[in-house]
């Protein structure tokens, strides 16, 4: 007889994973936009910047444009593929599904490498900064300093407050992306969301009997399965003596 896995009932856990699984996603939607809005922006100072200094070195604007669009590029990217994995997983995971929540752990955990990475990375660049704290003219290959380009000045200057707003709503909207995150991952890892998850196989189930009792499933009386000894054997019994002669008629 097959006995199927008894489900339980959802737990709160995973309703409460579900909303902040969405909730991640929309943020991550959310900093996609932003970062297309000012990747359009940005091409507009630039043109802006160029029309302010006419005598711009055109790979200089070049290098500038292709920057630009490098760098929307790896903050879309990234933040449009994780929130297509989030969305995708969550309705599964609402459900039921133990192999979206593997899915979610494992984004989870690729957060979590990304950012101890990029942490990391920043702690080492940091030696480096100090370094060259000192200088004041960055000269680059064709003898001309950073500070020297009206063409970085112009640009730098008109870009406006939306860029200081991108970049920290972008650590922002990060920073809670790896929080809620987290959140979803120790929710989904609870015993309750845990038995959710992975049911445990139901007991079987006895067949009803109408008017009777159920069978035991353990005999109360183990002895009745086993014969029982017969008694030993006495000595013979005595020969019974024979019955007297009637006596004669009229003695």
């Amino acid at each position: 007889m097959t006995v199927d896995a008894a489900r339980p009932p959802r737990p709160a856990q995973v309703t409460v994973a579900f909303w902040l699984q969405l909730a991640s996603a929309a943020l991550l939607l959310g900093i996609v936009g932003v970062a297309i809005a000012h990747a359009v922006h940005f091409d507009g100072a630039i043109s802006r910047a160029a029309a302010l200094v006419p005598d711009a070195d055109p790979r200089e604007v070049s290098d500038e444009r292709s920057a630009n669009v490098v760098g929307t590029l790896f903050v879309g990217v990234p933040a449009l593929l994780l929130a297509a994995w989030l969305a995708v997983t969550a309705r599964p995971v609402l459900r039921g599904s133990n192999v979206a929540r593997i899915f979610v752990f494992v984004a989870g955990g690729g957060q979590l490498l990304l950012a101890a990475t990029q942490v990391c990375g920043g702690i080492l660049l940091l030696p480096l900064a100090f370094a060259f704290s000192g200088d004041e003219d960055v000269i680059v290959d064709d003898g001309v300093s950073w500070e020297e380009s009206g063409f970085q000045d112009a640009l730098y200057n008109s870009s406006g407050l939306f860029t200081e707003v991108f970049f920290l709503s972008g650590f922002v909207v990060a920073l809670l992306v790896l929080t809620l995150s987290g959140a979803v991952v120790l929710l989904l890892a609870l015993p309750p969301a845990n038995r959710y998850f992975v049911p445990r196989a139901a007991a079987p189930a006895w067949p009803a009997f109408p008017g009777r009792p159920m069978p035991y499933v353990i005999c109360p009386d183990p002895s009745a399965h086993f014969p029982r000894p017969e008694p030993p054997a006495g000595p013979p019994a005595p020969p019974e003596p024979p019955a007297a002669p009637a006596p004669p008629d009229g003695a």
